[in-house]
């Protein structure tokens, strides 16, 4: 039976859609391992959270490590993101639900534009799920939680040590996120000139030598993500 498909960018962003992942019965998978610069997986604490879920956890063959995915924006490869695609595609689903373009993280936007990809090679639906506060979305669907389903996702919260502050940080600005999951239309279009936040963040980090090059949208991320929407279907 068709299921819905969940596409994340990191580790710990199914915890935005707890209950939807109750509900829905989705397959879960992320394209890095959320390793970030700390070089430790969190693969695991997500295959327990959407295990806890009832949902499926979909360990995609091309799982790398956040800094191989930013070597390949860097080199402006689209292969292992037309590689996720295919993956999706191969699993059928009736729905793609992924993170939404934010301005926050590259891999965010990039996710994006694969879900998007892998939805319009199937013919279904294409949702999305902001990783952060914000954005001017439209709702397509909005989940209220009660009081047992709000218990339920705090205990995974709990229980995903890696992402308990983060999940603090999102609570200060937008308490609702617990008791309230939106699933959203997606509504960027990927425009020629275009400065998203995190331009500035890894110009800082280069500064500060953290990093050897920044990632740019129209140099880098750009093209990845029209090649990825233009691709020839097979």
């Amino acid at each position: 039976m068709a299921r819905p498909f969940l596409l994340l960018s990191h580790p710990g962003h199914e915890l935005r859609l707890f209950h939807w992942m109750e509900q829905a019965s989705p397959m879960v998978a992320c394209l890095t391992d959320g390793s970030g610069g700390s070089a430790v997986a969190r693969t695991d604490y997500s295959d327990q959270c959407v295990r806890s879920a009832g949902a499926v956890y979909y360990p995609l063959a091309g799982t790398r490590s956040d800094r191989a995915w930013y070597q390949a924006i860097l080199r402006r490869d689209s292969a292992p993101f037309l590689d996720a695609v295919a993956a999706v595609v191969a699993c059928r689903p009736n729905l793609v639900v992924s993170d939404a373009v934010d301005g926050y993280n590259p891999m965010h936007d990039l996710c994006a534009a694969v879900g998007a990809a892998a939805a319009a090679r199937l013919g279904v639906a294409h949702l999305v799920s902001r990783a952060i506060t914000g954005g001017t979305e439209e709702i397509a669907h909005k989940i209220g939680l009660d009081p047992d389903a709000i218990g339920r996702k705090l205990a995974a919260v709990a229980a995903y040590g890696p992402v308990a502050e983060e999940v603090r940080r999102i609570l200060k600005v937008e308490e609702s996120a617990l008791s309230v999951e939106c699933l959203r239309r997606p509504v960027f279009m990927w425009p020629e000139h275009h400065t998203p936040d995190w331009e500035e963040t890894g110009r800082a980090r280069v500064g500060d030598r953290r990093y050897g090059e920044p990632i740019e949208y129209a140099r880098h991320v750009r093209p990845i993500a029209w090649a990825v929407l233009h691709a020839p279907s097979e």
